[in-house]
């Protein structure tokens, strides 16, 4: 068997799924099919279900079987188990079913309809292994959002596959998948960024400029952030950027323009489609942090003296220890007028933009019921920023579920618009035609975590003592407060009482709001730097995002220049970074991008 085993494990590298066997026992991961068809690679949920899956993102019509080869061990009877989601909790819906197709054969078990809305291992009953290379598909049946993370082959009937998405679950993978327990090195480096929006590559490119050695961790396969077509939102330009990086990236056009100057940037190593997901510590500061690429599950470890957190959500900050708050503080707090009486959980929503198309001949849409239960007599073509959601819910432990309530309501809004038409825009005959072109199924956020720095930016910022001694950026975004309308809860308004879009001015960005206040090599840049969530919702645009994080780029190299931390940076060489970070004295072109040859 052990020669058997050698040979299967030789075959499978060839095969370029990855799995791995051990007697009885096949673990097939989703994510790394060799092809995925019509499937999508969802790698937005790691922190919460364990694991990238693949999703049936069909906008309503079933899409092409994700398939790939595999080889098993032994032939004979072996008993399947999927991870899978019944992604609404009404068991009357079940909307995201598929099956599993077996060397051609389609298994009986419909996947997807168990677990009340949770990622559970759905038992899909005995499957005859009669080749030891077998061909597996998954075939989506409705086009709505169904998922499939792994598929477990065993002769073991009484085996129970873990169910918690916890370190028992991913050390039992990793068992099967034939990983080590320590992730191999990716290399030391000068500065670790993580998170590739535009904070990150900003941070990242002034950093690289500097002479930073920088690995640049994105856990999707595109940079850009909120920016990129995976979300789809440019972001407010308003503000003062600096001479260099924030302006070059706001000139560019596409999401191939800033990967074209990042190419450029010779000190970054790049890591798209890798997920940070632990942070290793000794005395409150940061050792290495660990990440998986998203399509093999396979683990590298990364070391630097500087870490950088511009994920949006915190999550370094947040495996690092760091200190955070959520929600919105009480008025009384931080003596903020504009904030509520008492402090609560609420947060700005999230967003899923999408849009509909006529055709040159007529289309047909699913009736919809589990949506319209959500999306009630709404009927519209598109959303844009102001389709949002998730103000009341954990934007943090709830995410899919809030992405899966938006899904809700664009299909219902949808199906409603081609039964009745849309108000005051198109009739019901003029619907006829009309097809969805996009949705998209990466959540833009715009609030979540916010680390504390050794300041928190406040309303009174703004409006009584906006002018800082260690200013390193400039915000003059207006306190942007939405919430949901009465109507629909997925639909949002701008309340005039937060200020509005009226009351704008300039208001430093201290750098004492960037760095951890806790963990002492720990800097951040983005919307989850240290401020309330009033003063939060002047910050949180890209623009301003882009600012601070050239800001910390420029703090990491001092860092490593000086042999110190980003704290002892703010305290004694605060001067030298503001001339760095507004192209001054000695530092006048040194982020000047490069000449081409």
């Amino acid at each position: 068997m052990k020669n058997n085993l050698i040979l299967i494990s030789c075959l499978i590298a060839s095969l370029g799924v990855f799995t791995h066997v051990q007697a009885g026992e096949v673990l097939v991961e989703a994510e790394s099919f060799r092809g995925s068809g019509g499937w999508v690679l969802d790698p937005q949920f790691v922190d919460l279900m364990g694991s990238p899956y693949l999703l049936a993102h069909g906008l309503g019509k079933p899409v092409q079987n994700a398939k790939t080869e595999v080889a098993f061990p032994e032939t004979g009877t072996y008993h399947i188990w999927v991870r899978t989601k019944d992604w609404i909790p009404e068991p009357q819906w079940a909307p995201g079913k598929f099956q599993v197709v077996v060397d051609g054969k389609t298994l009986a078990t419909e996947f997807g309809v168990a677990g009340d809305g949770q990622w559970v291992w759905q038992v899909g009953g005995n499957v005859e292994i009669t080749n030891k290379i077998v061909t597996l598909e998954l075939q989506d049946l409705t086009g709505f959002e169904g998922r499939c993370d792994a598929l477990l082959f065993s002769t073991d009937k009484s085996f129970v596959p873990p169910a918690k998405a916890d370190k028992e679950m991913r050390h039992w993978r990793k068992q099967l998948l034939g990983l080590p327990d320590d992730p191999p090195s990716a290399g030391s480096f000068d500065v670790v960024v993580v998170g590739g929006g535009i904070a990150g590559c900003s941070a990242a490119i002034t950093a690289a400029r500097l002479g930073c050695r920088v690995a640049l961790i994105q856990n999707r396969p595109i940079f850009g952030g909120n920016s990129s077509p995976e979300i789809g939102v440019r972001g407010a330009i308003w503000g003062k950027p600096g001479p260099f990086v924030t302006r070059e990236i706001y000139g560019q056009k596409s999401t191939s323009d800033l990967q074209k100057g990042l190419d450029q940037e010779t000190n970054i190593k790049q890591f798209r489609g890798w997920h940070v997901f632990a942070a290793n510590t000794r005395e409150a500061s940061i050792q290495t942090v660990d990440a998986l690429d998203i399509a093999s599950n396979k683990e590298l470890r990364f070391e630097a003296p500087v870490f950088i957190d511009c994920t949006g959500d915190g999550w370094l900050g947040f495996y690092a220890g760091a200190d955070f708050r959520y929600g919105s503080e009480g008025r009384s707090d931080n003596n903020e007028p504009l904030a509520p009486e008492k402090p609560d959980k609420t947060v700005l929503g999230a967003t899923l933009h999408w849009n509909a198309k006529p055709r040159d001949k007529t289309t047909t849409f699913p009736e919809v019921p589990w949506a319209q239960a959500v999306s009630k007599d709404r009927a519209d073509i598109s959303g844009n920023w102001m389709w949002e959601y998730g103000h009341q819910r954990d934007m943090i432990s709830e995410a899919e579920e809030i992405r899966d309530y938006l899904f809700r309501s664009i299909y219902g809004a949808f199906a409603t618009a081609k039964r009745v038409g849309v108000p005051k825009k198109l009739a019901p005959e003029e619907m006829a035609t009309y097809a969805l072109s996009h949705v998209n199924y990466i959540l833009g956020k715009r609030e979540s975590r916010r680390l504390l720095g050794d300041t928190i930016m406040t309303q009174l910022d703004f409006w009584e003592t906006p002018t800082k001694t260690d200013k390193v950026a400039v915000s003059n975004n207006p306190f942007d407060i939405h919430i949901p309308t009465e109507k629909y809860d997925f639909n949002i308004k701008v309340d005039e009482r937060y200020g509005g879009l009226n009351k704008r001015q300039d208001c430093d960005i201290p750098f004492r709001a960037l760095y951890s206040r806790n963990v002492s090599n720990l800097l951040m840049a983005g919307r989850c730097i240290s401020a309330t969530h009033i003063a939060h919702s002047s910050i949180r645009v890209m623009n301003t995002g882009s600012q601070t994080g050239v800001a910390v780029g420029a703090a990491a190299y001092l860092c490593m220049r000086h042999q110190t931390t980003p704290r002892e940076i703010g305290q004694k060489h605060i001067s030298e970074l503001q001339d760095i970070v507004f192209g001054k004295g000695n530092f006048a072109d040194t982020l000047k991008p490069k000449k081409k040859d």
